[in-house]
């Protein structure tokens, strides 16, 4: 973004946002809150109608563009944790005036891309809603590198569905690592502890002693699907996909093109979405949103995924 874009003053920014999809969406939202930033009030203006997405900020004082488009940005990915996709840029102005071919530079790729997941219902309270939001900025500081890896990873284009998995895959181990500090799972070692020979230094008498074994990559993940996957991976087979996404990691990220018993390319298209669904599930558990509605929503949408394709399930046996 240009140094003069980013510095000038504004008090209006709007948002105009098209999801190019093959049917209309079912949408009817209209929703008013209001942020307040350094002193700045934000008033915020959200219509979601079929496939249209409009944004508008109104500030009560000017404030560098910069600042207000940051804000922006986090509607927008806030949103895409309901929705379930991005609604491309259409239009953007500040003041009046169209800035579009402008950001059309500077908006990450990931905000134009063309995969969707499940549609979540959102609060239908304003402040319900404003609460969800100000939680999940707190959890984007912290979490900063996972949510975008979700982002790029998820929604971006560009990237083979095998390359997409293993990538993804990568977010389960800290994501575990954060969860387990929160006391939200358990990450339990598959291995036995290993058994160490070693000898008294009083006496002489040797004797083993137990060490506890690390937790393997494919254990965080595990961790993860047992604690907020139960919807996503119903009557699936659990161990086998785990060992075969592992497979499909070390094979694309270890430059291991040898790997057997790593997915297809299918079957990684399949699962990717599951693991997609899968975080956003516990991201909006974080934010104290996820529901009854929202699993059976998900559920739904899941047992029609899998009655879609049904070659390319790993199934319980």
């Amino acid at each position: 973004m240009e140094n003069t874009l980013k510095k000038r003053p504004c008090t209006e920014v709007k948002y105009h946002g098209l999801y190019d999809g093959k049917s209309l969406l079912p949408y009817a939202i209209e929703r008013n809150w209001e942020l307040k930033r350094s002193k700045i009030n934000y008033d915020i203006e959200i219509l979601t109608k079929l496939n249209q997405k409009s944004i508008t900020i109104k500030l009560s004082d000017s404030v560098p563009f910069e600042r207000v488009h940051a804000i922006l940005c986090k509607i927008l990915r806030y949103e895409c944790l309901f929705d379930g996709r991005f609604f491309k840029m259409n239009k953007y102005e500040v003041d009046g005036i169209d800035i579009t071919a402008d950001m059309r530079e500077n908006m990450l790729s990931y905000y134009e891309g063309k995969r969707a997941y499940t549609i979540f219902s959102q609060p239908v309270n304003d402040m319900a809603y404003k609460r969800g939001f100000c939680a999940w900025e707190r959890y984007d500081k912290k979490a900063l590198q996972m949510d975008q890896m979700f982002y790029y990873i998820g929604f971006g284009d560009g990237l083979t569905a095998d390359l997409r998995l293993a990538l993804f895959s990568e977010i389960f181990e800290p994501l575990s690592e954060y969860l387990a500090s929160l006391q939200k799972i358990q990450i339990n070692c598959s291995q036995p502890p290993k058994q160490r020979n070693t000898k008294c230094p009083q006496c002489g008498c040797k004797y083993k002693i137990s060490i506890p074994s690390i937790p393997s990559f494919k254990d965080k993940i595990g961790s993860v699907i047992q604690g907020y996957g139960r919807t996503a991976f119903n009557g699936d087979n659990i161990p086998e996909i785990l060992k075969r996404t592992v497979n499909t990691r070390n094979k694309m990220l270890h430059v291991d093109a040898k790997k057997e018993d790593a997915m297809t390319g299918g079957q990684c298209g399949f699962y990717i979405r599951k693991y997609v669904e899968l975080y956003r599930v516990v991201v909006l558990s974080e934010l104290k949103l996820w529901n009854a509605d929202l699993e059976n929503e998900l559920a739904e949408a899941i047992n029609g995924y899998n009655a879609d394709f049904k070659k390319l399930r790993i199934k319980k046996k």
